[in-house]
């Protein structure tokens, strides 16, 4: 049987003028995460090596690897909003969790749960603010909200850097708990929102969990340029996480950056983020497009090796640098991967793509604090540069010799 969440519609208020604020403020509540800055130095102070911070990351990555795509259909079953809230909620609970002493049962449960958390919104977040706008025949609108949304995530991201560096300087355990709550309030807001239709009623094909999920895998094996971008995206993501969420601390840690500087230093890549999300829909149109992910994904490797050739405390704004590149990069590859998904599959496909991205973390995080811990941080990221160049030039030219792919009507999606 098939549980749809009610959708309920307004007949004076389009359903995307209701869920795109509150889709916003969902966003900005979550990425209002406190513990960014500085989770690597807080567990390093409670006995934790890099190597065993590594494995445990490994550990959570695959798990949430794996709860991607069920979570993802999840969404695509029984609603947007509903996989949204539990994520939110589950991240609050594990923050709280892993406060408790390492290593002892609760926090490794809580672990884990914080890892899966995020599975329950990064296909479901899109497919949301998506199917909302083309519920009132606003898909050409997408580039914009996906942009905004890129650059509220920064700005909140940012901010949280900042408060967190400071909050931290006081007790570091707080920043765990003033993260669990604005988790909780971010829940609150989203179930006010209405469920958007995720297809049409009389379209039997992608109905049920397993339908939904098969269907998804289908178009994801099956269709050369969704693969091809959903493994070009998963690369973008990948370098974007590991970046923003652990390699920059032990960089800083051994350039003799002081602890306090270090939610500047995440202010200043969350800025360049806001940056370049919001050039995305300005300066990038159709024809332009695979030319920006040449570039970007170039330059970002270009980045990694200098931040080992030319290890310095002044090289730290190279993680600058990065992360305004691949934030100008991800509305350009949500677009290009919407423009080829159908509504009901929708979460479980961008799912997908995260636990590709998910996998290589795991995978990569565990073999960079294994080379941080016998020689550097600096020379981990100049190998990871090169890895990164020798992934992307192969998907790059395939993506070339693709065919270009025309989407009419109100699915044409510009972003000029």
């Amino acid at each position: 049987m098939r549980i749809v969440a009610p959708t309920v519609r307004s007949t004076n208020t389009p359903i995307s003028q209701r869920n795109i604020p509150r889709f916003y403020l969902f966003i900005a509540l979550t990425s209002f995460v406190l513990w960014t800055p500085i989770w690597v130095v807080f567990f390093e102070r409670r006995g934790l090596s890099l190597s065993q911070i590594g494995l445990l990351e490994t550990i959570a990555f695959g798990l949430l690897a794996a709860s991607e795509v069920p979570t993802g259909t999840v969404a695509d079953v029984w609603g947007r909003k509903i996989s949204m809230a539990i994520g939110a909620i589950l991240h609050g609970v594990a923050v709280i969790g892993i406060l408790t002493e390492v290593l002892s049962p609760i926090f490794l449960v809580a672990y884990a749960i914080w890892g899966i958390s995020f599975s329950f919104t990064t296909g479901a977040s899109e497919a949301f603010a998506y199917d909302s706008l083309k519920a009132d025949g606003r898909v050409a609108a997408y580039p914009h909200v996906a942009s905004r949304h890129a650059m509220i995530q920064q700005a909140a991201g940012g901010a949280s850097g900042v408060v967190g560096g400071l909050v931290a300087a006081y007790d570091l355990r707080l920043c765990f708990v003033l993260t669990a709550i604005a988790c909780f309030a971010g829940a609150a807001v989203i179930l006010t929102a209405h469920e958007p239709p995720s297809g049409e009623e009389d379209d039997p094909a992608g109905t049920g969990y397993w339908r939904t999920l098969k269907s998804g895998l289908r178009i994801v094996t099956g269709e050369r340029r969704v693969r091809v971008i959903v493994l070009i995206g998963a690369l973008v993501g990948l370098v974007t996480t590991l970046l923003a969420n652990s390699a920059f601390q032990p960089y800083a840690d051994e350039v003799g950056m002081p602890l306090w500087t270090f939610g500047g230093i995440l202010l200043s890549m969350e800025v360049a983020g806001i940056g370049g999300a919001s050039l995305a829909p300005r300066i990038v149109t159709r024809r332009t497009r695979e030319r920006l992910l040449a570039i970007v994904l170039l330059a970002v490797a270009g980045c990694l090796v200098l931040l080992w050739v030319g290890v310095s405390r002044s090289a730290v704004i190279l993680f600058a640098v990065a992360a305004g590149l691949t934030a100008l990069a991800r509305p350009v590859l949500s677009s290009m991967l919407n423009d080829l998904i159908p509504s009901r599959q929708r979460a479980t496909v961008i799912s997908l793509q995260s636990m590709i991205a998910m996998l290589g973390c795991g995978l990569v995080q565990l073999a960079l604090f294994a080379i941080a811990d016998r020689t550097s941080m600096a020379l981990a990221l100049g190998i990871a540069g090169l890895l990164m160049a020798s992934a992307a030039v192969p998907l790059l030219q395939e993506l070339k010799r693709l065919p270009p792919v025309s989407v009419p009507g109100p699915e044409a999606v510009d972003l000029a």
